[in-house]
């Protein structure tokens, strides 16, 4: 018997020569050599993409821009019975909207809503 022939033989009864063992694992290590080179492919286009990306981010961002006029302010105590809309109907403009001099005024004095207290000092841009 030539050793083809033991291999055919070995294969009909459902055993595997060393020789197709030692082939099989050679091409599982190619296959995962492949997967590998292609992730690493993969991965070198996606950071290229977002250094890429980001680069141009960079080169066409527009500075910070900050007014360069202060503004001034009145420093008012609160009285009883005062609120932040009688406050800010007597500084918003006439058409404009007072709810939105409200939020400015809770946002300039940091309040953490539109309740005054007696006592409390209250800032407001000056007219």
């Amino acid at each position: 018997m030539t050793g083809s022939m033991v291999m055919a033989m070995g294969r009909m009864a459902g055993k595997r020569s060393n020789a197709y063992r030692a082939a099989r694992r050679g091409a599982v290590r190619r296959t995962n050599a492949v997967r590998s080179d292609r992730r690493g492919k993969v991965m070198a286009v996606v950071l290229a993409a977002a250094l890429a990306w980001g680069g141009f981010a960079m080169l066409t961002a527009e500075p910070a821009r900050s007014d360069t006029g202060a503004t001034q302010v009145i420093s008012y105590i609160v009285r009883p019975g005062d609120t932040l809309w009688s406050y800010a109907s007597s500084i918003t403009p006439a058409g404009q909207d007072v709810s939105e001099t409200v939020d400015e005024l809770i946002s300039l004095n940091n309040l953490e809503s539109g309740a005054l207290r007696a006592g409390q000092r209250l800032i407001v841009p000056a007219e």
